[in-house]
């Protein structure tokens, strides 16, 4: 099967030029020992060599995991955890978790604090009665919302009038 040397996409037979690139088909592709370069992905500062350390379950969880991690200077990155099998595919995917990326100099630094905070979370019971007092006293710390005019309800009376009076005229004239 013929493939494009440049975004090494596979064709069928009897395709000479790729529709993307507009170069020629190759049979095979060359080797390529360099890892995929991502489109448009840039490493942030302190980052060469981004290692996965850990897997969250859901965006809060990552978001908490990195906070954790940059507190204590270590440079991390989150994405979607199947990012290499689907991206192409179907853009990111929640269902399969966030990856949390770190500096291979700094995975066994990461892996600890992400370790020990695991091991602290599963050492303190969740007590039903404080998570009622956080949450109620959260809910009195956020400022009330100004109720908006909404015209639309406004307007709900002359509508219903109109089409009640086409209904009536509609009536009379049938008769």
């Amino acid at each position: 099967m013929p493939w494009c040397p440049k975004c090494k996409a596979e064709y069928r037979e009897g395709f000479t030029q790729c529709n993307t690139c507009h170069v020629p088909l190759v049979d095979t592709l060359p080797a390529d020992d360099a890892p995929p370069a991502q489109a448009g992905s840039v490493l942030p500062d302190g980052m060469e060599k981004p290692i996965a350390v850990y897997i969250a379950q859901n965006r809060l969880e990552a978001e908490t995991v990195c906070d954790l991690l940059r507190g204590h200077g270590i440079v991390s990155i989150d994405r979607p955890a199947a990012f290499r099998q689907i991206q192409a595919y179907a853009g990111a995917d929640a269902r399969f978790g966030v990856e949390i990326l770190v500096d291979a100099g700094q995975t066994a630094q990461a892996r600890a604090l992400i370790d020990e905070m695991k091991h602290d979370l599963t050492a303190q019971p969740v007590d039903e009665d404080e998570l009622a007092r956080l949450a109620e006293q959260q809910a009195l710390e956020t400022p009330p919302q100004p109720v908006e005019d909404n015209a639309s309800f406004r307007l709900l009376p002359v509508v219903l009038g109109v089409i009640v009076a086409a209904l009536v005229l509609l009536y009379f004239v049938a008769i």
